[in-house]
């Protein structure tokens, strides 16, 4: 009896499908590059606390540092760019820079007041801040045309937790679009994909021997 052929195609789209899902998560990775106070909120979201005694800076609302946060990525970007967040007064408060390393891989930079004597001129106004504090999003294309979407929230001297750091922060910044490098979910799908393309070999043999 020959096995239908459409159920050998499926299985091998399904097959297919599975292993090209690995191949997507895995073409974009993240890591937290900052050297102190930005934590881990969860797999796709760093935040910096409003309490950063523990380093040396104080507590808002009168930190004398907020470190600099950085976040590596293992493509370049297809461009560079200054963003700004501003403060209530229409002062800088925020900004986050995106460019390539010297190895040609894009790098997001995020500093905040009163770290800010490095802040780049110009720039493109991401939001200003209320009382509640502002979080608002921008692209960045990958070289290749994948989309990197970056989540950024500031405070206003507020408690603002818009990312459940589950404390009062100063700044958040959420990727999307990227893998963080940590997370190794997708080799499931691998062994998955692999044993059906398999079974479809498998099948498509005793097919052709009956």
């Amino acid at each position: 009896m020959k096995i239908p052929t459409i159920r050998v195609t499926i299985l091998a789209l399904i097959a297919f499908g599975l292993l090209s899902a690995r191949a997507r998560a895995d073409d974009i990775t993240v890591s937290n590059g900052s050297i102190a106070g930005w934590v881990q909120i969860s797999p796709n979201t760093f935040g910096l606390p409003a309490d950063l005694s523990g380093i040396g800076c104080g507590t808002e609302n009168e930190t004398s540092c907020e470190p600099m946060g950085v976040f590596n990525f293992n493509v370049g970007f297809g461009s560079s760019g200054v963003i700004n967040i501003l403060d209530s007064s229409g002062a800088l408060s925020d900004q986050l820079h995106f460019f390539n390393d010297a190895k040609g891989l894009g790098v997001v930079t995020f500093i905040s007041d009163p770290s800010l004597a490095n802040a780049l001129p110009g720039g493109t106004t991401l939001c200003t801040e209320s009382v509640s504090g502002c979080v608002a999003s921008f692209p960045i294309t990958a070289i290749g045309g994948s989309v990197i979407t970056v989540n950024a929230a500031s405070d206003d001297e507020a408690v603002f937790d818009p990312f459940g750091l589950g404390a009062d922060p100063s700044d958040q910044i959420q990727i999307k679009g990227a893998t963080i490098v940590s997370t190794p979910e997708p080799d499931g799908l691998v062994l998955l994909g692999t044993g059906l393309l398999t079974l479809v070999g498998m099948l498509r043999k005793t097919s052709l021997s009956r």
